[in-house]
């Protein structure tokens, strides 16, 4: 009974998160533009192994939180290796074309597959045997549209202070991750509870935030009055 009850200790969610523990802040906050609800970003890279085993539960996460939550990604690049991979994504996103099953099967082709997906040609190979219209998809993916929702990338990736990946960015201030997580416990966690660990942190800043606006919407009211 003892044993059981500290292997439940020694994964027990954070229900009260420490700064500089399960998450960090931001020097300079970012701007956001989600309204009442919570912006949530996911820096990622299909490069990735973390973020390719977090990918389920985070879009389950965002799923669940739909409600409260605006959730977008960011595809980092830390070197010119990763700009065809950056380009694909933002290609796919410009055309609406980027559901979160194919999101996932990209994921599957770089990280189990081990498909190449290094050239122009093999990406828009791949794009086609996935239903996505070859001609229009390349004409976007040469698109100045696309150049620029890629320079965009790498100025948050820089003003957000992005220096490894899978990271989560909320309301503009708030980093966390499972490597912030599990390095800030004194706890062996396996990825999958590092992921479970995650998600509890954003789900407690998530509703930190929510409170936050609701209070200042409410002081506004009482201003007018």
């Amino acid at each position: 009974m003892l044993v059981s009850f500290m292997a439940a200790s020694a994964i027990a969610l954070p229900s009260n998160p420490q700064k500089n523990v399960d998450y960090q802040m931001l020097k300079v906050p970012q701007p956001t533009h989600s309204g009442d609800k919570v912006e949530v970003i996911e820096f990622f890279g299909y490069f990735c192994p973390h973020c390719y085993a977090f990918d389920t539960a985070l879009t389950n996460w965002a799923r669940k939180h739909k409600k409260n939550v605006v959730f977008k990604r960011v595809a980092v690049k830390f070197s010119e290796s990763m700009t065809l991979h950056q380009k694909m994504f933002y290609t796919l996103s410009a055309m609406d074309e980027l559901t979160n099953e194919l999101h996932h099967k990209i994921f599957d082709a770089v990280q189990v597959q081990r498909l190449p997906l290094r050239t122009d040609e093999q990406i828009f190979d791949f794009v086609e045997k996935n239903g996505v219209d070859r001609k229009k998809f390349t004409e976007m993916y040469n698109s100045f549209y696309v150049q620029m929702l890629g320079s965009k990338a790498v100025e948050m990736q820089t003003a957000y202070e992005i220096e490894g990946v899978p990271m989560i960015a909320i309301d503009g201030k708030y980093l966390t991750s499972p490597a912030i997580v599990s390095s800030g416990n004194d706890m062996d966690l396996s990825e999958e509870e590092m992921h479970t660990q995650t998600l509890k942190v954003m789900d407690v800043l998530v509703n930190k935030v929510l409170k936050e606006k609701s209070s200042a919407r409410k002081s506004n009211t009482s201003q007018k009055k």
